[in-house]
């Protein structure tokens, strides 16, 4: 290679790597070094406190539960949004005129704010007003607290969520799906093989590196809810919605312990970090062949 060549390959770069340097990288190393001090980002400068912060992280019954409610919320979340992900890209990815509208439709509430939907889903959920309760009420049946009570308000926000992110999941799997080959579905029908048997026996298969992409991406996504936790029940009722990030918010620019804030910030970091290595050990089942 020409060292002309790699000069304008570094300066084609860098911009990029300026930008990740600068909004990426400094602030995570900002965030460990502010989580070993003791500051409330208005009086005074930061003060090295060691690992006081992190002490008190792992004995914290609040941090615990937001642990648990962190991981309840990512287990009910990951798989479900896959798994209607790609029966939805199964049912989009027939040939037919109406479906190009239909993959419009699906997709727009990814790109949607996050704001305005937990405003429309606040009416939904309302327990007087709602339309749920409203369509319970005419099947006779007794209307629930979706959001005031502990055992509803966490699946109500994982079945928001699934409604935003399954038409992503959908649109990436459709790609994969309009990639499989058309003779081995066509063999599959000689041999008699059925719609279910060939979507879970030809194309699941071969479809698994969309699908081993699509659960690291969510796993993160399900680590990264916040505005709709703050928008429709701020981590109620009784802390039942209170994540990780959420906890850490509260700790950092509420009641303003930036560095114990960030400390929990580090630990989410590293979690994710370690669910993902652990994710990538599965690689190997993975089939890249098509």
């Amino acid at each position: 290679m020409k060292r002309s060549d790699v000069i304008a390959a570094g300066l084609l770069l860098f911009p990029a790597f300026a930008c990740l340097t600068l909004f990426n990288f400094l602030p995570v190393i900002r965030n460990i070094l502010l989580s070993f001090t003791s500051w409330n980002m208005v009086v005074g400068d930061p003060k090295f406190v060691g690992l006081n912060n992190y002490k008190e992280l792992f004995t914290s019954q609040d941090f615990r539960n937001s642990v648990i409610v962190t991981v309840r919320y990512a287990l009910m979340f990951v798989p479900l949004t896959i798994a209607l992900g790609f029966l939805l890209a199964s049912l989009l990815a027939r040939k037919s005129a109406v479906n190009v509208l239909y993959r419009t439709i699906f997709f727009a509430p990814y790109v949607t704010s996050m704001v305005a939907m937990s405003a429309v889903f606040l009416f939904i959920y309302h327990p007087q007003y709602g339309t749920l309760n409203t369509l319970l009420k005419s099947l006779g049946i007794e209307p629930l607290q979706w959001l005031n009570s502990k055992k509803t308000a966490l699946p109500s926000l994982v079945a928001m969520n699934c409604w935003k992110t399954t038409g992503f999941c959908a649109v990436v799997y459709l790609g994969a799906l309009l990639n499989v080959s058309d003779e081995l579905k066509e063999a599959a029908e000689i041999d008699g093989a059925s719609r279910l048997q060939k979507l879970w026996l030809i194309e699941a298969p071969l479809v698994s590196p969309t699908t081993f992409m699509l659960v690291i991406t969510v796993t993160i996504e399900a680590f990264k809810v916040f505005t709709q936790i703050n928008v429709m029940t701020s981590g109620g009722p009784d802390s039942a919605t209170t994540n990780m990030l959420t906890y850490m918010f509260v700790q950092a620019f509420e009641q303003f312990r930036v560095g114990y804030g960030g400390a929990v910030a580090v630990i989410m970091l590293l979690t994710v970090l370690i669910i993902n290595f652990v994710q990538m050990a599965f690689e190997k089942y993975v089939n890249y062949d098509i």
